[in-house]
C-alpha cells in the first residue's frame, strides 16, 4: 500500500513537472511571437521618426549660416499639398452640401446625426466649414486639460478602453452598438492612433471629437504615435484628407496638427491604473510627463 502511495505521488510530481514545462514553453512562445510581431509592425515607423529626427537635425545645423532656409515643417508636409509662403489658406464651401449643420455646445442628437452621416454610401462627409468648426471647439477645450487625464469609475463601475482604431469605422460603430455611447454612467478611453491605415480616418477621428465634446466626463483622448503629421504623411491619413476636402485639405491639416498637440498623453483610473499608447518603461515618470508642455511641437513646426 505504501508502495502505491509513493509511485502515485511520483507519478502526480511527473505530470506536474510536465505539464509546468509545456505551460512554460507554449508562454514562450507566444512572448516570442508577439515580439516578433511588434518589430515587424513597428519596424518602418521607427525608420520614419529617425529620418525625420535626422533631416530636423540637418535644418536646424544649416538654419545658422543660412538665414533663408524655410522652417521644418516643409518635414511634416506631404507632397500632395502645395507649400506658399505665410499664405493664410480661406475654407471654400460646397454649395451642394446637405448634412447637418454643427452648433455647440453638441449633444447627443448631433453625435447620432453625424453616425447616420457616415454611416451612408453617398453624400456620406462632413463638410470643411463644420469640420473646422468642430476641430477649433476641440482645441479650445482640450487646452484646458492637463498632460494626463484623471478617469474614475464610481459612477459608471465599468470604463471600456479602446485602442487602435485606425480609421476603421466598422469596427468604432460595432463597439458603440455592443457597449452603447459613451456618457458619464458608460465612459470610453480611447487610446491613440485614430488614423492612418483605415480609408476611414476622417469619420473616425471627428466622431471621437464629437463624443469628447458633446459628453463631458464620458470620453478621454489619449494622444498616440499616428497623431502626428510625419506619421500621417506615411501611413495615409494626410492623402485622405487631401482627397476628400481637395483645396480645404491644407487648412483642416494644420488645425488637425493643432488637435493633435493638445491631446492628453494618458489617462489615470482610479489612481491606480495608467493608461497610455505605446506602454511604459522603468524610467516612466508621471511627474515629468505631466510637467510637459503639449504645445512646444505645435509652435516648433508652425
Amino acid at each position: 500500500m505504501a508502495n502505491l502511495i509513493k509511485a502515485t505521488i511520483k507519478s502526480a510530481l511527473l505530470i506536474q513537472a510536465w505539464y509546468r514545462r509545456y505551460k512554460a514553453r507554449l508562454e514562450m512562445k507566444k512572448r516570442c511571437t508577439w515580439n516578433i510581431f511588434q518589430n515587424l509592425e513597428y519596424a518602418k515607423e521607427n525608420d520614419q521618426i529617425e529620418l525625420f529626427n535626422f533631416f530636423v537635425a540637418l535644418l536646424k545645423h544649416y538654419q545658422h549660416g543660412s538665414p533663408s532656409i524655410r522652417s521644418t515643417s516643409i518635414l511634416t508636409k506631404s507632397s500632395l499639398i502645395d507649400e506658399s509662403e505665410d499664405q493664410n489658406v480661406k475654407l471654400s464651401e460646397d454649395p451642394n452640401y446637405v448634412g447637418p449643420q454643427l452648433k455647440f455646445p453638441l449633444i447627443a442628437k448631433d453625435v447620432n446625426n453625424l453616425i447616420d452621416l457616415f454611416r451612408k454610401k453617398k453624400n456620406n462627409q462632413l463638410d470643411a466649414k463644420n469640420v473646422n468648426r468642430l476641430l477649433t471647439e476641440a482645441i479650445s477645450r482640450l487646452k484646458r486639460l492637463p498632460n494626463i487625464n484623471q478617469a474614475s469609475t464610481v459612477l459608471s463601475k465599468q470604463i471600456t478602453i479602446v485602442g487602435d482604431l485606425h480609421g476603421k469605422l466598422d469596427d468604432l460603430l460595432v463597439i458603440l452598438y455592443k457597449n452603447g455611447l459613451p456618457c458619464a454612467e458608460n465612459p470610453y478611453v480611447f487610446n491613440g492612433d485614430f488614423v492612418d491605415r483605415g480609408k476611414k480616418s476622417m469619420e473616425v477621428f471627428l466622431l471621437l471629437i464629437a463624443f469628447f465634446l458633446a459628453f463631458p466626463g464620458g470620453v478621454y483622448l489619449n494622444r498616440g504615435n499616428h497623431e502626428d503629421s510625419v506619421m500621417n504623411g506615411r501611413y495615409g491619413f494626410t492623402k485622405e484628407v487631401v482627397l476628400k476636402y481637395g483645396n480645404n485639405a491644407e487648412a483642416l491639416l494644420k488645425t488637425i496638427d493643432e488637435v493633435y498637440s493638445w491631446l492628453p498623453l494618458g489617462t489615470i483610473i482610479n489612481n491606480a491604473i495608467f493608461v497610455v499608447h505605446g506602454g511604459i518603461s522603468d524610467k516612466t515618470n508621471l511627474n515629468t510627463i505631466k510637467s510637459l508642455n503639449r504645445e512646444k511641437w505645435y509652435r516648433n513646426i508652425y
